[in-house]
């Protein structure tokens, strides 16, 4: 059987049809990177916002349109939405969570029929993005994770370096560590462990050069994880969501933070790991966040010392406890503040951008581009900027020194340095 694979959403999203892709591989089918060539397409879906929802819908329908091929839904968007699915798709056409985690569990994959990379069509990437837990132990009012995912679930540590091991043979050069509540690795043991003992193990018994942190929630973020960015393989930038700054806001966000704790966190972060960028998310326009509460929020970003982020506009999601609220912000007054915040964070990434001037990074090429009719190729920095080299040579999946020269619309323009 031929099978395609695509997905709407975050990079655990990812993580599982690069796994569901190699289970495939063990199984004998055919995994293409041409939706049309497929018998069967999996379609991973999102429902974290109404518009993750709606894109997760038009992708199916674009695919049952245009290609012969049976379109199966899985994923978030069925687990929490199973009616809408059902009437899309149908009842046979369906994997839900539940079914999703004893499909692409590590052991049942046999990687030794895996020899080269699954290519994914548009999803294709050069690292790997490796999935070490799923589920939450917060219940954000915001969020329906948990009703799509459930309880944080650890993958065991031994499959998880066996994993890497087997990425290694197939000449991957990063990873990034996923899940929902990625800090919460371990915590669902008998013998509770932590992420930090993880990445030591990771560091200990493997040789993958470059090692990356996906999003991390706060609460998840100590001293003992951050000592490991001293580490030349971890790739020093982390991504903490803090969603707002106000205490009002965060507690009816059912958020286990307060502002006091973030700035205190941040420093420590600056202050252990000076060289580590850091970058976060903000919701705008929660129910009842008042004038203050996002002025509080927009201090916070200006004084964390912060390099960018994503600003995202509430989206009342339902089956969460925020979207039985009743008193909703103004759609126009949303919309400003997701303004006045995204420009902000486009100001901090450019100075950030500015700082790196001049200064040498480490690129992990991934695929090449043309402007105005000039080779380049493009790939990230350790710090996850994205950076541009002219260069007419295969440079995929190569990791290579640049000095950093010049900056067009948020890209930096390199040079090659020779090694």
């Amino acid at each position: 059987m031929k099978v395609f694979f695509d997905m709407v959403g975050c990079r655990l999203n990812q993580a599982e049809i690069d796994l569901m892709a190699m289970k495939h591989i063990s199984d004998g089918d055919n995994v293409v990177s041409k939706a049309e060539e497929a018998d069967c397409i999996f379609v991973n879906t999102c429902c974290v916002t109404k518009k993750a929802a709606a894109d997760s819908r038009k992708m199916i329908r674009a695919y049952q349109r245009n290609t012969k091929a049976k379109i199966i839904a899985m994923g978030c968007w069925p687990s929490a939405m199973l009616d809408d699915a059902i009437e899309i798709v149908g009842p046979e056409a369906i994997i839900d969570n539940t079914q999703k985690f004893q499909l692409i569990n590590y052991s049942a994959i046999n990687f030794g029929e895996v020899h080269q990379k699954p290519k994914l069509g548009g999803r294709h990437r050069t690292r790997s993005f490796v999935k070490v837990q799923d589920g939450c132990l917060n219940q954000c009012a915001f969020c329906l994770t948990t009703i799509a995912r459930g309880k944080s679930k650890s993958a065991n540590k031994e499959s998880i370096i066996q994993y890497i091991h087997k990425l290694e043979e197939l000449n991957v050069k990063e990873i990034v560590l996923t899940g929902v509540q990625l800090g919460s690795w371990g915590k669902d043991f008998l013998q509770k462990k932590s992420l930090f003992q993880l990445i030591e193990q990771i560091l200990k018994k493997t040789n993958i050069p470059r090692i990356r942190l996906s999003s991390i929630e706060p609460w998840d973020v100590n001293e003992n994880l951050i000592g490991l960015f001293n580490e030349q393989r971890i790739c020093p930038h982390l991504h903490i969501p803090v969603q707002s700054a106000s205490n009002e806001v965060l507690k009816a966000m059912r958020r286990p933070s307060t502002k006091e704790k973030l700035f205190e966190l941040f420093d420590m972060v600056h202050n252990k790991a000076p060289g580590v960028a850091v970058t976060t998310d903000i919701i705008v326009g929660f129910p009842d966040e008042s004038e203050n509460d996002f002025l509080q929020t927009i201090q916070f970003i200006k004084e964390a010392g912060l390099t960018g982020g994503h600003v995202f506009s509430f989206s009342p999601m339902p089956g969460t406890i925020a979207a039985t609220i009743t008193e909703q912000i103004a759609p126009t007054i949303v919309k400003d503040r997701n303004k006045t915040v995204r420009l902000l964070f486009t100001e901090l990434k450019n100075k950030y951008l500015q700082s790196r001037l001049k200064s040498n990074a480490t690129v992990l090429f991934e695929s090449k581009m043309r402007i105005d009719n000039n080779a380049f190729w493009t790939g990230f920095s350790e710090d996850m900027l994205r950076v541009i080299v002219p260069n007419r040579e295969n440079l995929k999946n190569a990791i290579h020194p640049v000095e950093l020269k010049s900056i067009n619309d948020c890209l930096i323009i390199g040079r090659l340095i020779n090694n």
